[in-house]
């Protein structure tokens, strides 16, 4: 009787352990920063990492985890991921973290990397499978693109139903094409069908932000 006892006592103890992790999934964030490195955006590279590391970086919080995707001819391949990390729960360990992944972004940000091709859906696809993966409570991608799609002959993209469900995406420092210039509604009509691809495929919301200043108070909004 008394292993039996203790038997229940140990299979209670890790039901609430099981339970506790998670219930603090759901106060977890998890970020995709998606950064096009063909035609006009090859060049901002630098300037995506600086937005990053200042904008995203430092609204972690212990637990919380980023996925740094570039946007190339055929982006839905593992080789896209320049770099992840999940913040530790001690705070030394998590700083520590935090530091070496600003190294690889400068890396990143200093590198020659260029794409003849967009394949935006790709990355919006592989981004979708890290967010979802990481189980938490809020998900946020943040697209730096001109939002103009060129796919390489004979790559099909095609979103499931529930492709971003729960997910927050953000279309960031969108550079206007020479046609935008020419005549504004092709670059309204580029955003509207991005948002409606988007949205009708899960997402929680499509957003376009200007300000990157404005990122710390977006990411407030959509954790409430």
């Amino acid at each position: 009787m008394q292993r039996i006892i203790k038997y229940t006592s140990l299979a209670v103890t890790l039901a609430a352990a099981v339970a506790a992790c998670t219930d603090s999934k759901q106060y977890e964030t998890s970020y995709c920063a998606l950064i096009d490195i063909s035609g006009t955006y090859a060049g901002e590279k630098s300037t995506v990492v600086n937005t990053v590391k200042a904008g995203i970086v430092p609204q972690m919080i212990p637990g919380d985890s980023m996925f740094f995707v570039m946007i190339d001819s055929n982006s839905y391949s593992e080789d896209n991921l320049v770099t992840k990390l999940t913040l530790d729960y001690r705070p030394t360990k998590a700083n520590s973290q935090k530091l070496a992944v600003a190294q690889r972004l400068d890396e990143f940000g200093k590198g020659n990397a260029r794409s003849r091709l967009t394949d935006i859906s790709g990355a919006l696809m592989l981004c979708s499978d890290y967010l979802k993966a990481t189980g938490s409570g809020t998900k946020v991608m943040f697209v730096f693109s001109d939002m103009n799609e060129e796919l390489p002959s004979g790559v099909v993209r095609k979103f499931a139903d529930d492709e971003f469900e729960g997910i927050d995406i953000v279309a960031m420092n969108i550079i206007k094409l020479n046609k935008d210039s020419a005549n504004p509604e092709v670059y309204r009509n580029r955003l509207e069908q991005w948002h409606k691809r988007t949205t009708t495929s899960g997402a929680r919301s499509w957003n376009t932000l200007i300000d990157a200043t404005k990122i710390p108070e977006f990411i407030v909004r959509v954790k409430s």
